[in-house]
């Protein structure tokens, strides 16, 4: 009974003592829907490019490399992909308004590619008109997620 006992508290200790597994900032690739309705298709660099214009954040859910299936790509990216390899960004997650977004890596949480919890689609309010009951527009009732920087174009 006290092996188990002290098991049992060994394991509690461990876990408080372990940051929790995340794969936010992990590289991603964007995908779209899939007209057939099968397996999301990927994105390629050459839509994002001619899509973005100017200062836009690209945000793509379905990919399957990201845990909460969310890949975000900032309108800061830099990305050398030729114009038809598949664009890329970084998984994120939906947040809480000025609440942290920790990396997987702790050395991505300072400067340009530390995540901040802010706003990347229409206002909440547009959301809600859009929506239809509870479930906002998409199952989205919020537009805050995981991303580097801060956009101009951010909840607009």
């Amino acid at each position: 009974m006290n092996r188990l006992l002290f098991a049992v508290t060994a394991l509690g200790l461990i876990a408080v003592g372990c940051k929790p597994a995340t794969d936010l900032n992990q590289v991603c690739q964007l995908v779209k829907r899939n007209p057939d309705g099968g397996t999301p298709m990927p994105i390629l660099e050459s839509e994002v490019r001619n899509a973005s214009g100017q200062n836009k954040d690209f945000i793509a859910f379905g990919s399957i490399d990201c845990e909460d299936l969310i890949c975000v790509r900032d309108a800061n990216f830099v990305n050398d992909a030729g114009p038809g390899d598949p664009a890329t960004g970084y998984c994120s997650r939906q947040c809480v308004q000025d609440t942290k977004c920790p990396s997987y890596d702790e050395k991505l949480d300072t400067g340009s590619k530390a995540l901040n919890c802010r706003a990347l689609l229409l206002s909440a309010e547009t959301l809600a008109q859009l929506g239809t009951g509870d479930g906002g527009f998409a199952g989205i009732r919020d537009p805050y997620f995981c991303a580097r920087g801060a956009s101009p174009d951010a909840g607009k």
